[in-house]
């Protein structure tokens, strides 16, 4: 299960690289023309940018928050497992030194 999350994860941060790289200059690109056509003037294209960086913005943020908590949780399970594994080491290794024949069991090692 938590190897499907973080291929997900993967998924999602491959996506938000691509959007990186492609929406700015698809907007730029589009600006220019309907700057240049005379359809928009620039500060109409400004605005725009910037209602258009304020949601990428809002929704990136809360992308990171809801991904944090999932890393959080899957390593705090792993701690956890890895708290019961090792108590279950020590278990069996005392068991191995009270199976051993010949051993003093009551001894300070």
């Amino acid at each position: 299960m938590d190897e499907l999350k973080q291929k997900e994860i993967e998924r999602q941060v491959e996506r938000w690289d691509l959007y990186a790289r492609i929406v700015p200059t698809i907007f730029l690109i589009f600006c220019l023309i309907m700057v240049s056509g005379g359809w928009i003037d620039f500060e109409q294209a400004f605005w725009l940018g910037l209602g258009l960086f304020a949601v990428t913005a809002v929704t990136w943020w809360f992308w990171t928050i809801f991904t944090i908590r999932q890393l959080v949780r899957t390593l705090h399970r792993a701690s956890k497992n890895l708290g019961e594994v090792r108590k279950e080491f020590k278990e069996i290794a005392e068991e191995v030194v009270k199976l051993r024949p010949g051993q003093d069991t009551n001894d300070d090692r």
